[in-house]
């Protein structure tokens, strides 16, 4: 987009829906989103409800419709849980009408819905940019503003893409936001692409298609991961670290970070909060330049704890203002330029020096920016890590050179030894280059991975033979 377009593209999404609504804006930071579709209320004895039972009141700004959980032959399978079991004649895809008309009632109210491609359990990766190109021209036949004989949800016409990719390769998902962006901008009406990233940054899943593709918003998952509100008041906490890929990184500079969060009980394994501690982060990270508001998973549980509500009191009590960020300007009703907090990353990268960074530890957990000495040479880590030896790369950056005998090393692993690399557990979700060691090797997770067992599936790659003392590693956990 030129700065022009971006000029006007609140003024197109408030009229999109004529003069009685008040439609949403991407560059609000008051907005809540809520995901819908996967039932998630259930395992706390509750019952999702149709969409349109949450579009009645001014709680909920947008939905993320979950999830395209498949790609089969280049074309997408549906998954809403108990929403709706029918699929077209000959096809495994569904047939919703019901929902259809729930999107199209939502969307009179003035809520933006965006269809979910990913999820925790589903087989959704994208390599080759051709398959993303390919891919995308499906989305917009299926589900967005093209023709296709099967779509979900008949004439209804979703407002955009969320990627929520939580294992795989997905370089491909460049290409296919791309082929998008050209459709959206042939269209008289806003179209707009999410993520659902973990906060761990950078997020491995997703970090080529951020990076190189244009997002209007980015729906980090604050829980499941040490870096989650159940951090917050400590540096593990990383809102600074997003907000800093959205002012230095992305491609538009005006992207919106939400606070990702659980809706209650249920919603999580981690970072469950109630109402008065997410008012007082709120309260603190609203402040952020690009902060846009708060995502929850999902809207069941949002709905049945109440913390959706209690989030939309406080945001929609706020000033409905957009900010501006680096050179580009946006046109609203108010504009307000507010401070961008200063991340406590260097400026600057060192050029080696003395080995006075602490020796790398085998059982330390490390963050982004974090230094250590290791066989002589300094290191920053590029994102959270534990048990990474220090190398030339990922997650590692080597500084360089340094001097002096510094800090000797503990915790180095010797070759072969599994004293330091944790056994494989089922109940485990694994990251991709994660390692484990299972039946006396060691073995590497090439994508997330949870319940599949090293030697008897592909995800795993084998290594070295190895002996020695095991014990559990830490590793994040992916949230659906």
């Amino acid at each position: 987009m030129n700065p022009f377009q971006i000029a006007l593209y609140a003024l197109f999404s408030i009229a999109l829906f004529g003069h009685c609504t008040l439609a949403f804006n991407p560059l609000s930071k008051t907005n809540v989103v809520n995901y819908w579709g996967q039932n998630s209320v259930s395992s706390v004895g509750g019952t999702e409800g149709d969409l349109a039972t949450y579009c009645q009141d001014d709680t909920v700004d947008a939905f993320v419709v979950a999830f395209v959980s498949q790609i089969v032959n280049g074309a997408p399978i549906l998954n809403l849980a108990n929403h709706c079991g029918a699929t077209f004649p000959g096809t495994s895809l569904l047939n919703c009408p019901k929902v259809g008309q729930d999107i199209k009632a939502c969307q009179a109210k003035g809520k933006a819905l965006v269809i979910s491609i990913g999820g925790a359990s589903g087989s959704y990766s994208i390599d080759d940019p051709a398959a993303g190109a390919a891919f995308a021209e499906q989305i917009w036949n299926i589900f967005l503003g093209g023709n296709s004989a099967t779509r979900p949800f008949g004439d209804a016409v979703l407002d955009g893409v969320d990627l929520d990719l939580e294992s795989g390769t997905n370089k491909g998902y460049v290409a296919f936001i791309e082929t998008l962006r050209a459709k959206f901008a042939a269209t008289s009406r806003p179209f707009y692409i999410t993520s659902a990233p973990q906060c761990p940054y950078p997020d491995l899943a997703t970090q080529a298609a951020l990076n190189a593709a244009w997002f209007d918003l980015v729906l980090v998952q604050f829980y499941n991961n040490y870096c989650g509100v159940q951090s917050y008041g400590t540096s593990n906490f990383n809102f600074d670290s997003w907000n800093k890929w959205a002012t230095e990184v992305s491609i538009n500079k005006n992207v919106r970070v939400l606070l990702g969060v659980p809706g209650g009980p249920g919603g999580a394994g981690s970072g469950i909060i109630g109402a008065s501690q997410l008012t007082t982060i709120l309260g603190n990270v609203k402040s952020y330049s690009n902060f846009g508001g708060v995502m929850m998973w999902d809207v069941g549980i949002a709905k049945q704890s109440g913390l959706a509500v209690a989030a939309a009191n406080y945001l929609h009590s706020q000033p409905s203002t957009t900010t501006t960020t680096s050179s580009r300007t946006t046109t609203t009703a108010t504009t307000t330029t507010t401070s961008t907090r200063t991340s406590t990353a260097p400026t600057s990268t060192p050029t080696g020096g003395s080995c006075s960074a602490p020796a790398w530890s085998a059982t330390a957990t490390y963050n982004a920016q974090d230094q250590v000495s290791y066989n002589g040479r300094l290191y920053s880590a590029l994102w959270w890590s534990q048990n990474n030896v220090p190398s030339a790369g990922a997650p590692w950056s080597d500084i360089g050179a340094c001097s002096g005998t510094g800090p000797t090393p503990t915790g180095t692993p010797t070759p072969g030894g599994c004293g330091s690399v944790g056994a494989w557990s089922s109940s485990t979700a694994y990251s991709g280059g994660a390692k484990v060691s299972y039946a006396g090797f060691v073995y590497t997770a090439q994508w997330w991975t949870q319940g599949e067992t090293p030697g008897s599936a592909s995800v795993w790659t084998k290594g070295a033979a190895c002996s020695g003392t095991l014990r559990r590693r830490r590793l994040y956990a992916n949230r659906r």
